[in-house]
This record gives structure tokens, sequence and C-alpha cells, in this order.
């Protein structure tokens, strides 16, 4: 089970939106704390076993983390594990459900990072809790995602 789940339904076709949530190098143009990423190796493209690093900001604070696609099922499924170094921070995925004209989006997040690390992340962060501030920057992100697909005309016929 996640540590939250938050959906949306958004006016637009599966394959719409997968070619947003399979894109971790755009994920920078709607996530208010990810930056971006960019393919490591090999990858350029999502598939299973494929790793990207990860940017991301918060405030004055940067990072960076290294990722692996755990789950790449197209138009239906995409998750990935994120490390800092060798520590496991999270599991986040994105689940697609076609509902009518449209997809139901669900983006998941996992904390498998160990409390003592959580505690310390969250005092860097100056947040207090990491599920409550994660929750409020996946409704951004859905909502940016759905407003973008929804201006170039939504699910196609």
């Amino acid at each position: 089970m996640p540590d939250v789940s938050v959906s949306r339904t958004i006016a637009a076709s599966p394959e719409q939106v997968w070619s947003l949530v399979s894109d971790p190098t755009r994920m920078g143009e709607w996530s208010p704390e990810n930056v971006g990423a960019k393919w490591l190796g090999d990858a350029s493209g999502p598939a299973v076993g494929a790793r990207f690093r990860g940017s991301n900001k918060n405030g004055w604070m940067r990072w960076k983390t290294v990722c692996t696609i755990t789950e790449c099922v197209e138009n239906e499924a995409f998750a990935f594990d994120v490390k800092s170094g060798p520590i496991a921070i999270a599991t986040w995925a994105y689940r697609l459900t076609p509902d009518g004209d449209g997809t139901i989006v669900t983006e998941e997040w996992t904390s498998n990072e160990a409390k003592w690390m959580e505690t310390v992340a969250n005092k860097a962060l100056r947040i207090d809790s990491r599920a409550e501030f994660n929750r409020e920057g996946m409704e951004t992100t859905l909502a940016a995602m759905a407003t973008e697909l929804e201006a170039e005309g939504g699910a196609t016929s």
C-alpha cells in the first residue's frame, strides 16, 4: 500500500497521459519539487531496469537521486524506485485507468527510507510531514498535467 495516493480524471486518452507520466525528463514541467531528469547509461526511454537521475529542489535545497524503473506497462502503469547513493528513499508510481473519454490518473508515493532518515530529511526541508507535503505536490503535478493535456484538445477519437 502506498503512503500517499492521489487520483484525478484528465480529459485525455491513456496514450496522451502515458506520454507525460512515462517521461521523467519532462516531469519538471509540472512538479513543484522535481526539476527534471536525465537518462543514464544506454537508457533513452521508459523500460523496466532503465535508470535516470532526477533533479529536485525545495526552497534553497537542491539534490539529485538515481531512479530505476520497476514497472512499465504502456498506457497503464509506470513506477520507479528512488535512491540517494545506496540509501533507498521511495517508490513512485502512476496508474492509468480509461474512463469514458478520459483517464483516471493515480499517482502513488511509498516511503522506503528508514525513520531516522525521514526525520533528518524533514528537518532539512523544513516540513512536518513528507506524506502531506508530497500529497500537495502530487495534486499540483496532476493538475498541471491536466491543464496541459486538456489545452491540447484532450481525448482523441
